[in-house]
């Protein structure tokens, strides 16, 4: 039996069911907890010429990013709108760099899988692999993955329009030398001072960076393990579960002063701040 919705409470709801979710409950405070900004308009198609706009509720008293990115494609996209970006964690216990790593290519192939052909045949033809293995991260724990990345020197990133991007960054904080695509938002850690950021669908210039980066790696070990220790470092300062918390408490602080001075449509008072509610 599902409980009852209380009136006083913010509802927090992702992107992709912002709309659906305004139609149920209209008058009732919300927060759109937007993981991926890629995904904000996808709720009817482009026949349907649809002039509901969800991000324009006046209910709508705040939304909720995960990187830098997603904060600049909305507050262009929605002017006026009030954003709050919260940085992920990534726990250090579980993704860290470990010295002692096997010549391995770590990917996730659920992504950009027609590149990551095109990609692998071209190495194999150039035979530019020799004794490196590739290690394909599939249907693995979290603690199979890390495990994975902590023993892989390179890592190499499909990402496609992401919201954040989680895997790049969990294979640096693992000590990878990341190489590929940002998914735009992992623009915002892809430096290029220990990872190498590819243009989407840039097949041979990927390829072209792979072999650099082999040939890297057997020139220079020394500058290639400072490389990998500065990006763990890098990662795990920046995007540590110290800092998600920070965020997360600071953001919902803002966002409980705002809950003060609006007012339902039934009520026409203040709602008190009480609890929110993750749909």
């Amino acid at each position: 039996m599902a409980s009852k919705l209380d009136t006083n409470a913010i509802y927090v709801f992702p992107e992709f069911l912002s709309l659906s979710f305004l139609k149920i409950k209209k008058d009732t405070l919300k927060v759109i907890f937007n993981q991926n900004c890629y995904y904000s308009f996808f709720y009817n198609s482009i026949e349907e010429h649809s002039d509901e706009k969800q991000y324009a509720d006046k209910n709508i008293i705040a939304t909720i990013v995960v990187s830098e990115d997603s904060k600049n494609y909305l507050s262009f996209a929605i002017p006026n709108i009030k954003l709050y970006r919260i940085r992920i964690g990534i726990d250090q216990n579980t993704f860290y760099y470990q010295p002692r790593k096997k010549k391995q290519i770590a990917f996730m192939p659920r992504k950009m899988k027609e590149d990551i052909i095109q990609i692998f045949n071209i190495l194999k033809y150039r035979n530019s692999l020799q004794d490196w293995l590739l290690v394909s991260i599939d249907n693995k724990t979290e603690q199979e993955v890390a495990q994975i990345l902590r023993e892989s020197h390179i890592f190499l990133s499909f990402n496609h329009i992401e919201g954040f991007g989680l895997p790049p960054a969990e294979a640096m904080a693992c000590g990878c030398i990341v190489i590929g695509y940002t998914g735009r938002a992992g623009e915002e850690y892809f430096n290029p001072d220990f990872s190498y950021p590819i243009p989407d669908g840039d097949i041979i210039n990927f390829v072209h960076k792979i072999e650099e980066v082999l040939m890297f790696f057997e020139k220079d070990p020394i500058t290639f393990l400072e490389k990998q220790i500065n990006a763990s470092q890098a990662i795990l300062n920046e995007y540590s579960l110290e800092n998600e918390e920070q965020d997360i408490v600071t953001t919902w602080n803002q966002i409980l002063d705002l809950q003060k001075s609006y007012t339902t449509k039934s009520e026409q008072q203040s709602v008190p701040a009480t609890d929110f509610h993750s749909i």
